[in-house]
């Protein structure tokens, strides 16, 4: 159990170490001390899961782990670069990251550290690259991207409370939908002009509607897809809605500039590159597991 603990301390005090660094080389744009809390707040929750089952394997890293944490890091650093060129409308930095699936898949094969370093180090990596700077709670909530899908290793059975997980992620996306159907225009924090996502509700929809065809349907062909599909699901509501909460603080914004301008242009297209592209990257990956024997 030290041993796993001592992983956390170490990756939590690189993390902390890459966000310091970044945030000098970028011209120390982080201010305030609400960004350390928020950092905080995260850790303490994943310390908690952590400690509540810390005799399962999920957490255990050897070598093996630590490599696919590099390799995933950087993959997802490098694609997100790529695919931050291609903005969302929104109120702040929002792109198109189709490489959302990057964490998730970590997450979901190797574990929730592998996971979580994976989405944390790889935002940190890929926001630097673009010269956007460091933002710690979206390099957090990307974490959480890649740690919850990881959880699924907690449990013998990958079918195990699939439904009652699917409906939590359902209900939460409906409730914003419904938020923005009622509410769908926010002022923008910056640029002070009136902004209409309206359509970020339809989006919502539609993702809502391919993660319950996957569950079932893909369960048909491979419960672990359809698994991945439910979890993964969890992991961008929980890690886009845990950035983008923070930022009513860090950034002052109202709770629906949020969720309406913020949250639902995040959320919405990684749901929809998650639900189309990971089915593809698992089918794949298993493909390649059963030939070379692994």
């Amino acid at each position: 159990m030290q041993k796993k603990l001592l992983t956390w301390v170490v990756i939590f005090a690189l993390l902390i170490a890459l966000i310091l660094l970044v945030d000098f080389a970028s011209g120390r744009q982080l201010q305030g001390i609400m960004w350390v809390v928020f950092v905080a707040i995260a850790v303490v929750f994943i310390l908690i899961i952590y400690f509540a089952t810390a005799e399962n394997k999920a957490w255990e890293v050897g070598t093996r782990e630590v490599v696919y944490m590099a390799l995933g890091a950087a993959l997802y650093g490098v694609f997100s670069w790529v695919f931050n060129t291609i903005p969302m409308p929104s109120v702040s930095q929002v792109a198109l990251r189709p490489s959302v699936i990057l964490p998730i898949f970590f997450g979901y094969i190797f574990g929730p550290v592998v996971g979580f370093f994976t989405g944390a180090v790889g935002n940190i990596l890929g926001d630097f690259l673009t010269g956007w700077g460091v933002y710690p709670a979206w390099d957090m909530g990307n974490g959480l991207m890649g740690f919850v899908p990881g959880l699924i290793l907690l449990f013998a059975e990958k079918k195990r409370s699939l439904n009652t997980l699917l409906v939590v992620a359902i209900v939460t996306l409906a409730i914003f939908a419904v938020l923005v159907f009622l509410n769908p225009k926010v002022i923008g924090p910056w640029t002070g002009e009136i902004e209409d996502f309206s359509f970020w509700s339809w989006g919502a929809i539609i993702a809502g509607v391919l993660v319950i065809v996957g569950r079932f349907v893909l369960e048909r062909v491979n419960l672990d897809v359809a698994a991945a599909e439910v979890w993964g699901a969890l992991g961008v509501i929980a890690g886009i809605g845990f950035a983008s909460i923070a930022d009513i603080w860090i950034n002052g914004y109202s709770v629906m500039t949020a969720i309406i301008g913020e949250f639902m242009p995040a959320a919405v297209p990684n749901l929809l590159n998650m639900v189309i592209l990971l089915p593809i990257l698992l089918v794949a990956y298993f493909a390649v597991a059963r030939r070379t024997g692994r």
